[in-house]
């Protein structure tokens, strides 16, 4: 009888404990002795290893610690005191310190780090603060930068130990962006000129010359990077409020990834690639010490299609079915206030942001949710539900938008939350409620709807940052439609009820940023569903009314519609936030009354027993 080996030419492996999953997180490391923000960091080590020098605390400051994996230590201070350097490269025994704000005016100054002491060489050809930089302590480069006065540059100078030069010029003119990479390949990300604009821009040197990449997915300044120009982090800074957002950069696109525990920006980090970082310090409402480190696990992870032996003489199996989740629904905690009809934003169920409603009126309400309860944060300006909102966007960056109270025309307000109030913004050019959202609140769409109870619109409108601007229709017009996506540019909506309205659509249609397009149908047509999801290659379609209300779930996988596990309890109206991996269902009405229970769906990897012969 043939072997395994002799059949598919690779042997099973046998491990002492099944594998894990190969998935990134933050973890909590030492403290800085010095709680401070916007200081000069190393480039270069890991988790274990890393250097912030200067910075801003009570005052500007020359103090430097190095970071051993577990604890912050004092060294040699700066010569010179001063704030806002952003721009650092090397290690913890060979760094560089260059520019920043040494009051009262911008620095060109650079000092080099021997492991013990700083010394003065050469200074920036062009003197500026919140300029990133990335290298060793011979050979680094500097990109963008602020000038005195607040104006930024598109100055890039590359260092070669001895001297800076100048070089070619980034094509988007910014500062306080954040680079990570050696001199011959590098990668810029996020950054904000002075009136602020926040970027979401990505910009790859390859030693002569820059090259636009796919644009993070939140834009972003005085935030941190570490890594290489393939194999890359980015997280925590301003947009505008502080935030905990960490992306991940695989060489060609950028997706959302665990955030850190601590919302921050201007924090000290280092990595050598986008498996392994620290970061310290930094500022949230205050200057703060403590420390996060990024890291994979390092034991056998799993791996799509695996086979092995674990513990004893059964074989095992991973895979995803297909990508398709087998999970069940728990249940989690309560929202504070009974509604149907809420809004949403947030990307996993533990940063989660459920707004508006009602019961019957109009509610303002807004409550976040950490995984396990619900808190009340600040209220809506106008009370309303059957809006949409920003499901790509997070606890402290949402949009609000469209909506009705009862017997009122649809509204075309739009609010915008920052973390701790919401202001109403441009509206939308057509009133709308019913309608499915996607994207983030700087980059946003809304389509579908209706304006009154006979209407079904196919209108979309698209969301900039600052105005909204109607864009190709949907190729059917339906109300009570749901959705979700990354942006302006990338969506996707699902169901609805067209005309006639006995009618239960099962229709879903993508969105590339210029058209719609028809793909496939739902299994069973259903109004009033709840989409989750963040990729448009990826989501869930949940709860809704059909001939009754359903407790059906479908998951779509970028080109069909799968059932899998039910909710546990029939409802409609329900709010929806997270992925399709990881995400939440909270409120709606069932057949008696409207509800403030919450379903959690959670996808674990999966591991079973194969038998072979």
């Amino acid at each position: 009888m043939a072997t395994y080996k002799e059949i598919k030419g690779i042997t099973v492996q046998t491990l002492d404990s099944d594998p894990v999953v190969y998935e990134g997180s933050w973890s909590s490391g030492g403290a800085m002795n010095t709680a401070r923000a916007s200081g000069s960091s190393s480039s270069a080590g890991g988790a274990d290893s890393g250097l912030v020098a200067g910075g801003y605390s009570t005052t500007h400051t020359a103090i430097t610690e190095i970071y051993n994996g577990t604890a912050w230590t004092e060294v040699n201070d700066l010569n010179t005191a001063r704030e806002q350097i952003i721009g650092g490269a090397g290690t913890t025994t060979a760094a560089l310190a260059f520019g920043g704000k040494a009051p009262p005016g911008v620095s060109a100054l650079t000092e080099l780090w021997n492991g013990s002491s700083w010394s003065e060489v050469n200074d920036l050809n062009n003197a500026t603060k919140e300029n990133p930089g990335t290298g060793t302590s011979t050979a680094a480069i500097r990109a963008g930068g602020t000038a005195p006065g607040g104006n930024v540059y598109n100055y890039v100078e590359t260092w070669d130990g001895t001297s800076w030069t100048e070089t070619t010029e980034i094509n988007q003119t910014r500062g306080a962006g954040a680079i990570t990479g050696i001199t011959t390949a590098a990668l810029l990300v996020g950054g904000s000129n002075n009136n602020p604009t926040r970027y979401a821009n990505v910009e790859l040197w390859n030693g002569s010359s820059w090259t636009e990449k796919a644009d993070i997915n939140t834009a972003t300044t005085l935030l941190g990077e570490t890594g290489t120009s393939t194999d890359s982090i980015a997280f925590g800074g301003l947009n505008p409020s502080v935030t905990t957002v960490t992306e991940a950069f695989n060489g060609t696109s950028w997706s959302p990834v665990n955030s850190m525990s601590t919302a921050r920006y201007g924090m000290g980090n280092s990595g050598a690639a986008g498996t392994s970082a620290v970061a310290g310090g930094g500022y949230t409402t205050a200057n703060v010490a403590n420390t996060e480190e990024w890291s994979f696990p390092s034991s056998p992870i799993l791996v799509e299609g695996m086979l092995f032996l674990s513990g004893g003489t059964t074989l095992k199996g991973f895979g995803t079915a297909a990508g398709i989740p087998a999970a069940t629904w728990a249940s989690g905690g309560d929202l504070n206030s009974v509604r149907a009809g809420l809004s949403g934003s947030g990307k996993s169920q533990t940063e989660a942001l459920l707004f508006g409603g009602k019961n019957p009126g109009g509610i303002a309400l807004t409550e976040s949710y950490n995984g396990t309860s619900f808190t009340e944060q600040a209220d809506l300006n106008t009370a309303r539900g059957e809006g949409s909102g920003s499901p790509f966007g997070t606890q402290t960056e949402a949009l609000m938008v469209g909506g009705n109270p009862p017997s009122s025309p649809a509204f075309v307000n739009t609010e915008s939350y920052n973390g701790s109030a919401w202001t109403e913004v441009n509206d939308l050019n057509t009133g709308k409620t019913l309608q499915g959202g996607a994207g983030t609140y700087t980059s946003n769409l809304a389509f579908g709807g209706n304006q009154n109870p006979s209407t079904r619109l196919a209108k979309t409108e698209s969301w900039d940052g600052t105005s909204w601007t109607e864009v190709a229709d949907l190729n059917e017009g339906r109300k009570e439609v749901n959705g979700w996506g990354t942006s302006n540019t990338s969506a996707i909506m699902a169901g609805g009820q067209p005309t006639p309205p006995s009618s239960y659509g099962t229709k879903t249609e993508t969105w590339n940023g210029s058209s719609w397009t028809e793909v496939g149908d739902l299994n069973a047509g259903s109004v009033q569903r709840t989409g989750i999801g963040a990729t448009i290659n990826q989501g869930l379609n949940v709860g809704g009314y059909a001939t009754g209300l359903t407790v059906n779930v479908e998951f779509w996988n970028g080109s069909s519609w799968t059932e899998i596990n039910n909710i546990s309890t029939a409802r409609a109206f329900a709010g929806g936030a997270g992925a399709a991996v990881n995400g939440i269902i909270a409120g709606g009405e069932t057949s008696t009354a409207k509800v403030a229970t919450t379903e959690e769906f959670t996808v674990d990897a999966t591991l079973s027993t194969v038998t072979v012969s």
